[in-house]
């Protein structure tokens, strides 16, 4: 399942639900640009790469995709509850703005709905 409105998406990743905000990735495409910075390439054996200068490190993988995210929230389904737990990150939820967090709640009672359903359907629990 994957639902997503403007920067805000539930997904399943590494065996659970969570809640994610999207935003531009400022690394995207921007190798040259490190390099003109001052950030010497460093390939590794494993065949990835990365940028280094003094002691700042910024590893390849940060300049494959043109969005990046981070999670507010998991969702984890309560067998007691019948219902989804929300738990969050910090203060994640409340530091989005007015429209993400309008977009966060309607994500929210979609997902909660739909992995509800799922628990229910392969346990028999209708």
């Amino acid at each position: 399942m994957k639902i997503r409105l403007g920067d805000i998406e539930c997904r399943l990743s590494q065996n659970r639900y969570e809640i994610v905000k999207w935003s531009p990735n400022k690394y995207y495409g921007s190798e040259q640009k490190m390099i003109d910075d001052g950030y010497e390439r460093i390939d590794y054996p494993n065949g990835c790469f990365g940028f280094e200068k003094t002691t700042h490190t910024i590893d390849g993988s940060c300049f494959k995709n043109p969005e990046t995210c981070y999670t507010i929230a998991s969702l984890k389904y309560s067998v007691g509850e019948g219902c989804c737990d929300l738990i969050t990150v910090g203060t994640r939820l409340l530091d989005l703005n007015k429209q993400d967090r309008k977009d966060f709640f309607k994500v929210y009672k979609i997902a909660e709905k739909n992995i509800t359903k799922e628990y229910r359907k392969q346990h028999n629990n209708y």
